[in-house]
């Protein structure tokens, strides 16, 4: 018999605000339709109610248009929503686009150049290269690419043509043919080429990260440090000439990276290299200095016995029942849109006075952040009856994935429909409510203790995965398991590096990923520190913790 438990425990949980409990979605009588959407403001939120109705069974294709309409992101994720009942090609286009290539061949010749892709075309013989090309003229762009193929030096080819070309054919066809064609030495002049294409950064972040192309690694060490690199450019060269112990080419590097880094926290992982690589203590000062929080200047302020001072873990509430819906997306919007240029002391007495009692804490925390412009950390320890469930461990490093994934945002929806204070993706909410023998109701992820003891359940199987590795399940829970498995095969975290494990850090080949995996592990630190009230956690004996 299935568990009605979830519902139970939410509405006893939601007591204190009538409003939630009158929530449309929470309703088990709920069903998105056309007429509730139209209410709603184009969001990422509208977008996540677009594709739940667009999962519905028996919706016509004239109602499944009109809700691909009024979505913000007409692509993706709402896009393949669309897609798994309707397309939006026409007959003889979808045909040409699913067609095999031994139908293709019977097909016109629009119809072989509307099918054909480079990726495909890669695992052609020559004389069916040479047959496709003669085919298409009337696709002149299309044909030269092919063309390449038919090179013996394909990337010598490439040097004469226009970079969109080798772009194309670089990043449309599969790690095999990478390897085998761009794995080679890359003359300076031809890199300078490359670098005037906006996909330069991720050409060069895709080569660095891979072990597999040490060959055109090893190129790009005669590139010089030039204000024209961005920030990701500048300092994935930096990282590369580390990798080859370059490291005056690396602090040059540096130097751009640090002038281009926007973000605080691109700027301290800039310091932390130039001090690691010319121990020279100014950069450790200026680090130790940094207001932001992250492994990075906990770290500096270790070496240098400073305090963190700009962190607060209590924050101070009128303690009336607040009437703010705190489970609802839209709602949430209204006032993201209301603070988007900032907050001032107006706002902030006016949200004071709204985000009154511990459901909205999180919620007025947002606001203070924003006051503050991001001086002032906070680290709070919301939804505590059901974290107090946890062990020391558990609380630490769950507080620390809830603070980097919503900062504990009840309401929260990615831009990849990741829910609740968890953000966690709807396939795995629906998988964990089977393994949990619950009835699944996919706006329940929306109730904190809901979103919370799934993800606590998600978290144990990672833990038996990788060894209660506080990283490395930091790292499956953004990126995926399958995906960290992957990057590990690149000998990460054993030490193998100068400079391990942060060295390992850097070689993650995911921004999004690597980047969580050091906040995390920052958050872990100040929220183990700040629960266990015996001994305190540094930076190192952390760290040792990490390594394989």
């Amino acid at each position: 018999m299935l568990k009605k438990t979830i519902w139970l425990s939410a509405i006893c949980a939601l007591s204190l605000n009538a409003s939630i409990e009158n929530t449309s979605f929470l309703k088990n009588d709920f069903e998105v339709n056309l007429e509730w959407l139209e209410q709603k403001p184009k969001s990422y939120a509208k977008d996540f109610f677009i594709i739940q109705f667009l999962n519905k069974e028996n919706i016509s294709e004239t109602e499944a248009l009109k809700a691909l309409e009024m979505a913000r992101n007409k692509n993706g994720r709402v896009k393949k929503a669309f897609s798994k009942n309707f397309s939006t090609l026409d007959d003889y286009e979808y045909e040409c686009y699913t067609s095999s290539l031994k139908e293709l061949y019977k097909k016109d010749d629009r119809c072989l150049a509307l099918g054909i892709t480079i990726n495909e075309a890669t695992k052609l013989s020559r004389k069916d290269l040479k047959r496709i090309i003669s085919r298409i003229n009337d696709y002149p762009t299309l044909k030269n690419d092919l063309e390449i193929l038919l090179e013996k030096n394909r990337l010598k080819a490439l040097e004469n043509e226009h970079i969109n070309r080798f772009y194309r054919l670089f990043f449309d066809t599969n790690s095999n043919f990478r390897l085998w064609n761009f794995n080679k030495p890359y003359s300076k002049k031809f890199l300078e080429k490359l670098s005037e294409h906006k996909k330069f950064p991720n050409f060069i972040s895709l080569i660095s990260m891979n072990n597999i192309y040490k060959t055109a690694q090893k190129s790009f060490l005669n590139l010089e440090a030039n204000d024209k690199y961005d920030f990701k450019t500048s300092f994935t060269l930096a990282i590369n000439a580390i990798k080859y112990e370059k490291e005056e080419i690396a602090l040059n590097f540096l130097d751009v990276a640090y002038k281009k880094a926007y973000y605080k926290m691109d700027k301290d992982n800039v310091l932390f290299w130039q001090y690691k690589l010319s121990n020279n203590n100014k950069y450790l000062d200026e680090l130790a200095n940094s207001w932001d929080v992250n492994i990075y200047s906990i770290y500096a302020k270790e070496k240098l016995n400073k305090q963190i001072e700009n962190i607060e873990f209590d924050v101070p509430l009128k303690q009336e029942v607040s009437n703010f819906n705190y489970v609802d997306q839209f709602e949430w919007i209204k006032v993201l849109d209301d603070v988007r240029k900032g907050v001032d002391e107006d706002k902030l007495n006016k949200y004071y006075n709204i985000f009154t009692d511990e459901n909205t804490l999180p919620h007025y925390v947002y606001i203070l952040q924003k006051f503050h412009r991001y001086k002032k950390q906070y680290f709070i320890t919301p939804y505590e009856d059901v974290f107090n469930q946890f062990d020391l461990d558990s609380k630490a490093l769950m507080y620390s994935i809830a603070k980097q994934e919503s900062n504990f945002i009840p309401s929260a929806i990615s831009y990849a429909t990741a829910q609740g204070v968890m953000q966690i993706m709807p396939f795995l909410s629906e998988d964990l409510a089977k393994r949990k023998n619950d009835e699944y109701n996919i706006y329940h992820q929306f109730l904190p203790k809901t979103n919370i003891e799934y993800a606590k359940k998600h978290i144990d199987v990672l833990n038996k995965q990788f060894n209660n590795n506080i990283l490395m399940v930091a790292y499956a829970y953004n990126g995926g398991a399958g995906y960290l498995r992957k990057q590990l095969k690149k000998d990460l975290f054993k030490n193998k590096y100068k400079y391990d494990p942060f060295f390992s850090m850097e070689f993650i080949s995911y921004d999004q990923t690597k980047k969580y995996g050091k906040k995390v592990l920052g958050n872990y630190l100040i929220y183990y520190n700040h629960l266990n009230k015996e001994k305190n956690l540094t930076t190192t004996e952390l760290l040792q913790k990490i390594n394989l």
